[in-house]
């Protein structure tokens, strides 16, 4: 994986200024990821990882992603990551961003959608293999559960409910298109400001109750 971090200073003070003025200079980094092909393994992805970790408010994280998808437990653990990131974070998005790419995608804070810019859908694919009937039968019960709240954790106000319920019940691609990206992803956004907005109400609520309490 192949990164490119630049140095950009944000305030700078002239040196001809009062002796009794504070003066103090800010910079910040600029990180482009490249993220390409499959998504692998997590140790793949520890020098993205770290970045993610150091990254500060001032500093911006621009990943580059074209990728026909991969591990769904590579892509939860890079989501919480990505999360966690203190950086603002834009997703360029590239001819191919399907399955857990597409995820990859929507955790980000921004996005640069080109023409050629495309997104598939697609539950979560996965083979129960050999065993006993008992322990198949848990395995996919198991799945199945884990696939259902994936994709409505990760798709809830960017997919309605007919295309999430059509991705789960019949195994329906869903095919996404740049002019389909650029109308959608305003609306993810607010549906994510609205979101964190009742999480800080509920929040707010429980101190009320425990402080009365």
């Amino acid at each position: 994986m192949k990164l490119q971090a630049n140095n950009e200073p944000v305030e700078l003070e002239s040196i001809y200024r009062p002796k009794n003025i504070l003066a103090k200079q800010r910079t910040s980094t600029h990180y482009v990821v490249p993220i390409t092909g499959p998504i692998g393994e997590i140790y793949e992805y520890g020098d993205f990882v770290s970045i993610l970790a150091q990254a500060g408010e001032e500093d911006h994280v621009y990943i580059q992603l074209s990728s026909p998808g991969g591990s769904l437990e590579t892509c939860d653990y890079l989501c919480r990551r990505m999360d966690e990131c203190e950086a603002h974070i834009t997703v360029e998005i590239g001819l191919t961003c399907a399955f857990t790419a597409s995820a990859i995608a929507l955790q980000a804070d921004d996005w640069v959608i080109y023409d050629s810019s495309s997104m598939i859908i697609h539950s979560t694919s996965y083979s129960l293999g050999h065993g006993k009937e008992s322990d198949i039968r848990s395995t996919m019960e198991y799945m199945e559960r884990v696939n259902r709240e994936w994709i409505e954790r990760t798709y809830s106000g960017f997919l309605c409910e007919d295309e999430m319920y059509d991705a789960l019940a019949y195994g329906t691609e869903i095919y996404l298109y740049a002019d389909d990206l650029r109308e959608r992803m305003p609306l993810f956004q607010e549906h994510r400001k609205q979101c964190k907005a009742r999480q800080i109400e509920e929040i707010m609520r429980q101190w009320d109750q425990q402080k009365v309490a």
